[in-house]
């Protein structure tokens, strides 16, 4: 089962600017949750900062019913961006995963070991190429390896930061269904970061969207409404229904320019738990 997160009044200063100011939300156990935004919003910046590796500056964040200290760094996996792997590297695919172990480099693994890796790799679909060299991988197949590595550890939240960037439209489809399939039966947590609106509308139960250290927090329809995003940009935002789809842009000139993001079938929803 997955465990909650709870952010109060989170404060991140880098680089000389404010990435995050006074950012508080409640996310639930087992809750798939999508995070989107432009480049430079902080997306990636959150997930280091859930998972300690950036200063805070102020505020809490907290993961109710669960003492952190004793489930160390059990208690959260974490797969970074897309990570290049050179072709004729011959690792294999369930060796690989195992380098997510506690004490992995120590001389021998434990039964227990073996079946936490081969657990990894089947939740992931990764186990039909357990003994094929990552180097002769497809993008698709290794993402899947690098979520496999980030659950080897039986966490309770699984960050995943831009898992089908630089894939192709099939393959991106069958990696979210995957996480899907993984917060679904395992009722792991997920944060997920994206940019592409399509798959989070699709899987998540709430989206984040950031940008320029303004946030809003709930459903694809309560989220994705001219109003709402206007305020988080400072700037005019138009939401239009073009089919089955909504496509969010900005607008210039009474011109629309630069497509923010798009997505099928929103759910009706009442704009509630946003934050601006």
């Amino acid at each position: 089962m997955g465990s909650g997160i709870v952010i109060e009044g989170l404060n991140i200063h880098l680089g000389g600017k404010w990435i995050l100011r006074d950012f508080s939300l409640t996310i639930k156990s087992g809750e798939f949750v999508g995070i989107i935004g432009p480049n430079g919003a902080g997306k990636t910046t959150l997930l280091k900062a859930l998972l300690g590796l950036v200063p805070v500056a102020g505020g809490t964040i907290t993961f109710p019913g669960t003492d952190r200290k004793a489930a160390g760094s059990s208690l959260v996996g974490y797969a970074p961006q897309s990570r290049q792997i050179d072709e004729t590297t011959p690792l294999r695919a369930w060796d690989f995963v195992s380098f997510g172990l506690p004490h992995r480099f120590r001389p021998w693994l434990t039964g227990q070991d073996r079946r936490n890796v081969e657990e990894a790799m089947r939740v992931t679909d990764s186990e039909r190429f357990a003994d094929k060299a990552i180097g002769k991988l497809s993008g698709g197949e290794r993402q899947r390896l690098f979520i496999a590595q980030a659950l080897v550890r039986n966490p309770q939240i699984l960050l995943l930061d831009e898992p089908t960037s630089n894939l192709d439209p099939g393959a991106q489809e069958n990696l979210a269904a995957v996480v899907h399939s993984i917060n679904q039966k395992l009722g792991i947590t997920v944060l997920l970061v994206s940019h592409d609106v399509n798959l989070i509308a699709k899987y998540a139960h709430r989206i984040l969207y950031i940008t320029k250290g303004q946030y809003a927090l709930g459903t694809v329809q309560q989220v994705l409404q001219a109003n709402v995003l206007t305020r988080l940009y400072g700037a005019p935002v138009e939401v239009l229904k073009v089919g089955s789809k909504i496509i969010v842009s900005t607008a210039v000139a009474d011109n629309l320019k630069t497509s923010i993001c798009c997505h099928d079938n929103p759910e009706q929803g009442v704009l509630a738990d946003v934050s601006l």
